[in-house]
């Protein structure tokens, strides 16, 4: 099974850092640093995982980068935009699901 390396674009950390500022105005401190965490988390298993998401066929997906992939989070609020690269996957954005659309 093929392992990868996982980092963020400078705008899927902006993204990450603007949901904590969010979940801060609406859970606690401790609850929203447990959110991101898990956030990441998740993110970080496409390095395992990146391989099983295929080419995304919707158009605002595909606008963040042509070979766009996209892993939904566990709570289907999320989606994590990435495309691989030299064996590195870079998730350029972290979008909410009500974004995206055909």
């Amino acid at each position: 099974m093929k392992t990868y390396k996982v980092i963020f674009s400078p705008s899927a950390e902006k993204d990450i850092d603007n949901i904590a500022d969010f979940l801060i105005t609406k859970l606690s401190k401790d609850s929203s640093y447990n959110y991101v965490d898990m956030m990441v988390n998740e993110v970080e298993s496409l390095s395992i995982y990146a391989d099983c998401f295929t080419s995304s066929r919707y158009e605002v997906v595909r606008a963040v980068h042509p070979d766009a992939r996209r892993m939904l989070s566990h709570n289907h609020k999320w989606n994590y935009i990435f495309h691989i690269e030299d064996g590195i996957v870079i998730v350029d954005r972290i979008l909410a699901s009500k974004m995206i659309k055909k």
